[in-house]
């Protein structure tokens, strides 16, 4: 038997409005993904760098341990503010000048590692020397403290509540 001509419009289907919702909803949720995955992607490198920047200051913890009675001598004061640049080949180091060229050649490396250490406004925030208080004035205290820094990947730092939030930092302090 055939069905009368008005069952066609009680027929069931979308319509164009729930269509474009469900587009709509399905843009915004995959808009957010790409936006967390971008978070991420800072967040990892923002790790990477921070990691680099531990293994480093401790590198240069144990060049200084190495020359113990350099590090405790009341005049010592490795470097701050320039980042220090080695002249030789850091492969073979003599014995002549030993801790001034491990520190030379480390420098090399944390602009190697750390993105524009090298840089002037960067460079500036980096010291090695000897100090009584976290984060103190160097001077003749009983700890080095170790201070590194690197350009933030992102628009700032992620960690860091520091004057120039583009700038992050990393310090290590341990007793000599």
């Amino acid at each position: 038997m055939l069905k009368p001509i008005n069952s066609l419009s009680t027929s069931r289907g979308f319509s164009l409005l729930e269509v474009l919702i469900t587009i709509l909803l399905i843009t915004v949720g995959v808009l957010g993904m790409v936006a967390m995955q971008g978070r991420s992607i800072q967040y990892t490198n923002d790790s990477l760098h921070r990691t680099q920047a531990a293994i480093l200051a401790n590198e240069m913890i144990e060049i200084v341990r190495a020359s113990p009675t350099l590090a405790t001598d009341d005049e010592a004061f490795y470097f701050s503010a320039e980042l220090p640049t080695s002249v030789k080949d850091c492969r073979e180091i003599d014995g002549a000048s030993l801790m001034g060229d491990q520190i030379a050649c480390w420098g090399d490396k944390v602009r190697r590692l750390l993105p524009d250490a090298g840089a002037q406004d960067v460079s500036g925030q980096f010291h090695v020397c000897r100090t009584e208080v976290d984060g103190g004035l160097c001077g003749n205290g009983a700890a080095v403290e170790v201070q590194v820094a690197w350009r933030a990947s992102g628009e700032q730092c992620l960690m860091d509540s520091e004057a120039d939030p583009s700038i992050c930092t990393y310090r290590a302090r341990t007793q000599i």
